[in-house]
């Protein structure tokens, strides 16, 4: 399986359809029949106020989805699998409300974000494991730490 240029290897992208209509619109987010649903086990919502980076968060066992709901946002990836064809690769994805998009984060992966523009970014996020307190499926690193190579743009 190739990976496209840029991109690492098993995070997926689906761009969502946002229907318009005169009363606002409409955004189906994921379906249990769709293609690329690989289950779940929770959904929140968090919201980012501009300029702040949350970063950064890994896990073996649970993959991430986010999708943003309003605002923009700047989502950047780090591979750090050690069988993965991306090891060590950077990717970044930026996300708008005019192009929608549910993003797909592998265990492994290590992600954070950063609000970008006037407003706040509100995220939804669909994990495949509910989040377990007593052991939680999470590493944390600051979102300056050296072990990622990438400094956040001002």
């Amino acid at each position: 399986m190739s990976v496209p240029p840029g991109c690492i290897h098993q995070v997926t992208t689906v761009t969502l359809k946002k229907v318009i209509t005169e009363r606002g619109h409409l955004m189906e987010v994921q379906r249990c029949d769709d293609p690329h649903f690989p289950g779940f086990g929770q959904a929140y919502i968090t919201a980012t106020k501009p300029g702040v980076v949350r970063a950064w968060y890994l896990h073996r066992q649970q993959t991430d989805q986010i999708a943003l709901v309003a605002g923009r946002l700047l989502l950047v990836l780090y591979d750090a699998r050690a069988d993965s064809p991306t090891q060590r690769m950077i990717q970044e994805i930026r996300m708008s409300e005019e192009v929608p998009l549910l993003v797909r984060i592998p265990t492994g992966v290590w992600h954070g974000f950063r609000a970008i523009g006037e407003q706040s970014a509100c995220l939804l996020h669909l994990n495949t494991l509910p989040f377990d307190f007593s052991h939680p499926d999470e590493k944390r690193l600051a979102w300056d730490d050296p072990l990622i190579p990438y400094r956040w743009p001002e």
